[in-house]
């Protein structure tokens, strides 16, 4: 039924992603997103999946359980249990009426993300494979949710990695250019046209709760503040003063119209934040809380060398701001980055900032970023939570 592809070696794992140095290239040329069912050397079954015959992943395994058929029925059954978990288990609609659905390999549908916004439902595919099944992937979640806007959000780079076009695919199904939101006590305008990803960093959700917490009576920094969320928790958990900072023009301008929203007071400033945390320190200010959240520094392996400089440096500089017995939130996104790497990173910035840092809470996103055994990359967000002691 499904064209073959045949593995070099047993497969010994169910790990959803198979590289293309694992696979014998398939005797006829098979397009971008064609499913395929996966064999080892021996010939024995190992899954299902999407292929692609010129990426890294070659093949996204969506199935290992052999009479199991990608089809309507198997993507409706991933979709109900996604949502199970976000509505019944965890309960986040009674505090967010916005949440990932649908999380990729979380859920068992690698290079698929669906998040809610309110009345509005985001496809984000990440594999050509989801094309063929648009019109059923909207009919699905038109039936789980029947007054929800469903519409598709494509990445350019991926786009343009898969060698296809989701054109058609946003055409048909357009974003509404921005819906509101409400998380915890936050309202939240999300741009569902220009904001990164699709629009809004939902993992981020518990850790802005956390924020809001810490943050009564203190000066508090937000840089690489996005649209806002981390600064206006804090303002909103009783903050004397928020400084937000980042240099994407268009998002400080949603950040602005964030803060009107939940009638708040901050100082937003449009300027790259190692040059903001200098200026600081020629004009010798402090800060009592300062986040530390950029955007996703190692997009390839190559990159992980000068990633870690990065997060070094930015780390740094931060704790050299911070008063004594103050507290830095300190941000990864970059999957590739571990937290091991992470945490040595930021124990050699303290030791160059001559600080110590009490590390009190580790956490990563929010748990409608589910994470399978079988795909430790899951876990791609580390935040980090410290106390900044100066020695005596």
């Amino acid at each position: 039924m499904y064209p073959q592809i045949q593995l070099k070696t047993d497969h010994s794992t169910n790990h959803p992603w198979i590289f293309r140095k694992m696979i014998h290239r398939p005797k006829s040329r098979l397009s971008p997103g064609t499913i395929v069912e996966v064999v080892s050397r021996t010939g024995s079954y190992v899954g299902r999946g999407f292929y692609h015959p010129s990426r890294t992943v070659a093949i996204r395994l969506l199935t290992t359980h052999p009479k199991e058929k990608i089809d309507e029925s198997f993507l409706r059954s991933r979709i109900q249990a996604a949502k199970i978990l976000r509505e019944e288990i965890l309960k986040i609609p009674s505090r967010s009426n916005a949440y990932r659905l649908l999380h990729g390999e979380g859920d068992g549908l690698s290079g698929l993300v669906i998040d809610k916004f309110g009345d509005v439902l985001v496809i984000e595919p990440s594999s050509a494979g989801y094309i063929p099944f648009a019109d059923i992937l909207v009919s699905i979640l038109k039936e789980l949710y029947p007054s929800c806007i469903v519409c598709f959000r494509p990445d350019p780079k991926i786009e343009q990695q898969e060698g296809v076009s989701f054109q058609p695919l946003r055409k048909r199904y357009p974003c509404p250019e921005r819906v509101i939101l409400k998380e915890n006590a936050l309202t939240m305008e999300v741009s569902l046209l220009t904001g990164h990803k699709t629009g809004y960093f939902l993992d981020q959700r518990d850790n802005r709760a956390a924020v809001a917490d810490l943050a009564a009576g203190k000066e508090v920094w937000d840089l690489f503040c996005y649209t806002g969320g981390f600064g206006i928790s804090a303002a909103l958990g009783g903050a004397r003063s928020v400084i937000a900072v980042d240099l994407d023009e268009k998002a400080l301008l949603v950040a602005q119209r964030n803060a009107q929203l939940n009638h708040v007071s901050i100082h937003f400033i449009h300027e790259d934040s190692f040059d903001f945390l200098r200026r600081m320190e020629s004009e010798q200010k402090q800060a009592d809380l300062v986040i530390v959240d950029p955007a996703k520094l190692a997009l390839v392996r190559e990159e992980i060398p000068r990633a870690l400089r990065t997060y070094n440096d930015i780390n740094r500089l931060a704790m050299g701001r911070i008063r004594t017995g103050g507290i830095l939130v300190s941000c990864s996104c970059s999957g590739l980055v571990s937290e091991g790497q992470f945490l040595s990173v930021l124990s050699n910035a303290a030791r160059q900032a001559q600080v110590e840092l009490q590390m009190f809470r580790i956490t990563g996103a929010s748990p409608d970023h589910p994470i399978r055994t079988d795909f430790p990359e899951g876990r791609y967000l580390k935040v980090v939570f410290s106390r900044v002691i100066r020695p005596s």
